[in-house]
């Protein structure tokens, strides 16, 4: 009964990182459900729970939205080889027991969390102010959104 509880509660979340992500939103269904069946059978905790996670679409959609050139196809395969060196890497840091290196200092948890935060609220503010501008970058992008509150395209 839990298990169904959390993919139905996962299945709006990974939609909404795979879109987050610069990849068409059926893929975060994969990244949702795949995971948790694979864990399931392979994994060495009963209350670990896996699946995609907020603060790596804005780094997949760096790597992406530059690689992919808009091209929705190109953009899946870019995030799907992020994944399996991601997998690699992992796995080669098991294998040599490097594992007790891992955890970066709080304050740069801290710090990139809040980075992340502030990249999807300036992301999201003009759909909330009503208008719509090219992406740029965070800082040229709350520029443009000052210049459109400041030219009067607040609706």
């Amino acid at each position: 009964m839990a298990g169904l509880v959390l993919t139905t509660m996962l299945v709006p979340v990974g939609i909404a990182y795979a879109l987050a992500s610069g990849v068409p939103g059926i893929y975060g269904l994969y990244a949702t459900i795949v995971p948790l069946l694979a864990y399931a059978v392979f994994g060495p905790s009963r209350i670990l729970v896996l699946g995609p996670d907020s603060s790596l679409a804005p780094v997949i959609l760096a790597v992406v939205l530059h690689l992919s050139g808009g091209d929705a196809i190109r953009a899946v395969v870019i995030a799907s080889m992020m994944a399996v060196i991601s997998g690699l890497v992992c796995a080669l840091i098991g294998v040599l027991r490097l594992g007790f290196n891992g955890a970066p200092p709080q304050a740069d948890r801290y710090g990139y969390m809040n980075g992340i935060g502030l990249t999807v609220l300036i992301s999201q503010l003009p759909k909330l102010l009503g208008f719509s501008i090219d992406d740029a970058g965070p800082l040229r992008d709350l520029l443009r959104i000052t210049e459109g509150v400041l030219g009067g395209q607040v609706n």
